[in-house]
C-alpha cells in the first residue's frame, strides 16, 4: 500500500493575491457556493444549478450560456464545448487571477495546446459577451500573467426542498420535517453551517427520516459529499468519536477519497492514523512521530479544520444516528462544529431519544441547551402520526381507497397513538388473525369494525415474536445469528455464527430485506483483505433485542464464541481495530481471559484516540472479570490492567485515581506473595 502525500500545491502564491488585490477595483467576489455550482473543474460532470451575470445565465445542466432580455426571455447562446468549460472555469474563479497555464490544465488536460489556442477561446467569448478587451465588464486580460472574471456572479442554488410526490409513499406525516431538513440544507449551502437535531421516541421513524432525506440530497443534489456514523454503546465501553471515524472512512473510500486523504494528511495526521489501510507502513511510522505528545484537544481543532476545508469546496452533510449513545468525545464535536465562526458548506444531523440522554453520563442534554440559548442548532421533532397518516398508509396513497380505511385507520390509530413501528406491526398481528388483508398496497378490513377484538398485546415484544414466528427456520437461524453482533451485522461473520454458506446467507438477508421484514440494507464493511462484506440492520434495534433474548443462554454463548473466533481470524493482522467486538464476544461467551486481553486493547486506541474517561472505563471492566479467571492467573491480570490505569490516570493528571491504582497494584503483588 503506497503512501499518502502529503504534498499540497496552492491554488494562487503571494504575488498573485497581491496583484490581484491591486488590480481588481470594482468587481465583487463570486460567492462561496459558486464554487460548487459551477464545478471543480473544467470537465465535471454539471449539476442542478445556474450562475448568473446579467445579462447572462451560466446554465451547467444543459453546459450553455443564456442571455436574458428585458422582457424576461432567456435565449440560448450558442457556445462550443471548450469554450463553455473555459467560460465556466473562469466564472467559478471570478474576483482572482487565473494564470493561462491553470486554464490550459483546467479546460485541456493532459494535451499540449499553444497559448494562441486559449486567446482565440477567450477571443470567441468575448464576441458573444459583446465584451471590450479596453474596458471590460466581465473578462479583463492581465498581461503576460492570465485572465480575471470581474463581473458580479450571483449563485442561484438548486431547489432542496422536497416535493410530496418526490417522497416515498411509504414515509407518510412527514413532509413537513423533510421541508425543514432542505431549508437547513439551503443555508448550509450558502456558507452557514446547520446543526439539527432530529428527535423522538423509539419507533417514531427517525431513521426512516433520515434515510428519505439522504437519498433525495444523493439524487437532487449530487455534489454534496455524504458521510454517515451510527453511535453505539457496548458492553466494552464506547471508543472516542466513533461515528465520526465511521463516516470518515466511509468519505475516503469514496470517489473523491485520494484528495481528501491528501487534506487528510495535511491538516488532521491524528485522524489519519487512525486508517491504517489508507497509510504505509513507512508512512505510518512518520506519522506517529508527528503527533507523539498530542492531545485530545488536537484532535478535536484538526477535524474541525479539515471539515471546513473540504466543506469549502464542495458541500458536505454528516449524519450521526443515536447521538443518545454518543461517548463524551463525539459530543465536544459536535459542541466545536457548531460554535466555530468560519463559513462552511456543512450541514449535520443528528438523532436521537429524548428519554435516554436524561442521565448524568450524557453529556447531550446539556449541550443541547447551550447550544439553543445560542441559536446555533435546531431541533426538528417528529410527533405521532395524525388519523390522516394512518388512513393514508392503509390506502396505500390511493385516494379512492381512503373511505374504505377510514374505520380500520380509526381502529389503529385509537391503539397505536399514532407510533409508526407499533401500526406496522399491529397491522401484521391483524393480519396474521386473518382479520384483515393486504391487496394491491391498500389494507382492508375481512370483518366488520364491530367484530375486530383488539386484545391488548403483551409488549411490543410480543408483537416481534409473532412477526418472527411468520418466518422460516432458515430465516430465523440468519437472524438469530445477526442478533449476536448487535443492531447491525455483516454476513461473512454472520454466516460464521450460523454456520452458513456466506453465499445463502447473504442470499437470505436480501430476501427479507427486499420484503421489508425485519432487516434492511446498509453500507457494506471493507474488511481489512480489502473485500467487501455486506452488512445489514434490523429495522428496529428491538427486532435484534427479541431475536437475540429468545435464544438459550448456552446457544448464545456458543454464537459469541464462533463470533470471536471469525473476527479475529478476520483481523489477523490489525487485531486492535476489532478489539471492542472481540472483548464484546469472549466476555458473553464466557471466554474470560480473552475479554480482559481485548478489553487492554481497546482500552489502548482510546487512550491513543485521547479518551482517556473511555479508556478508564474499559479497563474498569476488565478489573471486574479479573474475579472469573483461575485464582492463580488473578494476580498477573489485575497487575496489568492496574498498571494500564495508572499510565492513563497519569496522561490525565488525575492523581487521586492514580494514587488509588497505586495501592490496588501493591494488593495484587502482596496477595500473589502471600498465594506462592
Amino acid at each position: 500500500m503506497s503512501a499518502v502525500s502529503t504534498q499540497v500545491v496552492p491554488d494562487t502564491d503571494e504575488e498573485h493575491v497581491r496583484t490581484t488585490s491591486r488590480l481588481r477595483r470594482s468587481a465583487r467576489p463570486a460567492d462561496d457556493s459558486v464554487k460548487s455550482i459551477v464545478g471543480t473543474s473544467g470537465g465535471v460532470a454539471p449539476q442542478a444549478a445556474t450562475a448568473e451575470f446579467p445579462p447572462f445565465r451560466l446554465d451547467p445542466v444543459n453546459q450553455c450560456l443564456w442571455r436574458c432580455g428585458e422582457s424576461g426571455e432567456a435565449k440560448r447562446v450558442c457556445l462550443t464545448p471548450k469554450a463553455y468549460a473555459l467560460l465556466q472555469y473562469l466564472v467559478k474563479h471570478a474576483g482572482r487571477l487565473v494564470t493561462q497555464a491553470e486554464l490550459l490544465a483546467a479546460v485541456w488536460p493532459g494535451c499540449c495546446v499553444q497559448p494562441e489556442v486559449l486567446k482565440s477561446q477567450i477571443l470567441d467569448i468575448r464576441r458573444i459577451l459583446q465584451d471590450d478587451p479596453k474596458n471590460p465588464r466581465f473578462i479583463e486580460t492581465l498581461p503576460r500573467r492570465g485572465y480575471q472574471f470581474i463581473a458580479a456572479v450571483n449563485a442561484i442554488l438548486p431547489n432542496l426542498m422536497p416535493s410530496q410526490d418526490a417522497v416515498d409513499c411509504r414515509l407518510i406525516g412527514r413532509h413537513m420535517p423533510l421541508n425543514q431538513l432542505g431549508e437547513a440544507l439551503q443555508v448550509a449551502l450558502r456558507g452557514h453551517r446547520q446543526l439539527v437535531f432530529v428527535t423522538g421516541p423509539t419507533g417514531i421513524g427517525k431513521t426512516a427520516l433520515v434515510d428519505a432525506f439522504q437519498h433525495h440530497v444523493i439524487t437532487r443534489a449530487p455534489a454534496v459529499r455524504v458521510g454517515r456514523g451510527q453511535c453505539f454503546e457496548g458492553y466494552a465501553g464506547t471508543e472516542a468519536f466513533y461515528p465520526m471515524l465511521e463516516a470518515l472512512g466511509q468519505l475516503c473510500r469514496g470517489s473523491a477519497g485520494p484528495s481528501l486523504l491528501q487534506v487528510l494528511a495535511k491538516r488532521a495526521p491524528t485522524w489519519l492514523v487512525q486508517f491504517p489501510e489508507f497509510v504505509s507502513c513507512e508512512h505510518r511510522q512518520v506519522l506517529q512521530g508527528e503527533i507523539l505528545g498530542t492531545t485530545r484537544e488536537r484532535m478535536l481543532r484538526e477535524i474541525a479544520e479539515f471539515i471546513e476545508a473540504i466543506a469549502a469546496d464542495t458541500p458536505l452533510l454528516l449524519i450521526f444516528e443515536d447521538l443518545h449513545r454518543a461517548d463524551h468525545s463525539t459530543v465536544d464535536l459536535l459542541s466545536v462544529l457548531a460554535r466555530r465562526r468560519n463559513s462552511a458548506r456543512l450541514m449535520l444531523i443528528g438523532t436521537y431519544s429524548p428519554a435516554d440522554v436524561g442521565s448524568a453520563d450524557r453529556p447531550l442534554k446539556a449541550l443541547k441547551r447551550e447550544l439553543s440559548m445560542h441559536h446555533l442548532c435546531q431541533e426538528i421533532g417528529l410527533p405521532p402520526l395524525r388519523e390522516e397518516d394512518v388512513c393514508q398508509y392503509l390506502s396505500g396513497g390511493v385516494p379512492d381507497a381512503q373511505g374504505k380505511t377510514a374505520g380500520l385507520a380509526d381502529l389503529i390509530y385509537r391503539y397505536t397513538e399514532g407510533n409508526p413501528l407499533f401500526m406496522v406491526t399491529v397491522l401484521e398481528h391483524l393480519r396474521d388473525r386473518q382479520l384483515v388483508a393486504h391487496h394491491g398496497g391498500v389494507w382492508t378490513l375481512n370483518v366488520p369494525v364491530g367484530g375486530v377484538e383488539l386484545r391488548a398485546p403483551e409488549s411490543l415484544r410480543q408483537m416481534i415474536e409473532v412477526q418472527i414466528g411468520r418466518l422460516s427456520e432458515e430465516e430465523r437461524r440468519v437472524l438469530e445469528a445477526g442478533s449476536i453482533m448487535g443492531n447491525a451485522f455483516s454476513t461473512v461473520v454472520g454466516a460464521a455464527c450460523a454456520d452458513i454458506d456466506t453465499d445463502r446467507f447473504e442470499e437470505l438477508c436480501e430476501e427479507l430485506a427486499r420484503k421489508e421484514q425485519v432487516v434492511r440494507q446498509t453500507e457494506p464493511l471493507q474488511l481489512p483483505d480489502a473485500t467487501m462484506s455486506e452488512r445489514y440492520a434490523f429495522v428496529h434495534s428491538m427486532y435484534g433485542e427479541v431475536l437475540y433474548t429468545r435464544q438459550a443462554a448456552s446457544r448464545r454463548a456458543k454464537l459469541h464464541l464462533r463470533a470471536s473466533a471469525k473476527l479475529a481470524a478476520l483481523y489477523a493482522r490489525s487485531i486492535d481495530e476489532a478489539a471492542a467486538d472481540l472483548a464484546h464476544h469472549c466476555e458473553c461467551g464466557g471466554d474470560w481471559q480473552g475479554a480482559i486481553k481485548y478489553l487492554q486493547l481497546a482500552a489502548d486506541n482510546s487512550a491513543r484516540r485521547f479518551g482517556p474517561r473511555q479508556a478508564a472505563a474499559i479497563l474498569e471492566r476488565a478489573l471486574d472479570l479479573v474475579s472469573r479467571v483461575h485464582v492463580l492467573q488473578r494476580a498477573d491480570l489485575e497487575v496489568s490492567i492496574l498498571e494500564r490505569s495508572a499510565l492513563i490516570c497519569n496522561a490525565s493528571l488525575d492523581s487521586r485515581k492514580l494514587n488509588t491504582r497505586g495501592t490496588r497494584a501493591v494488593d495484587s503483588v502482596n496477595s500473589c506473595s502471600r498465594a506462592d
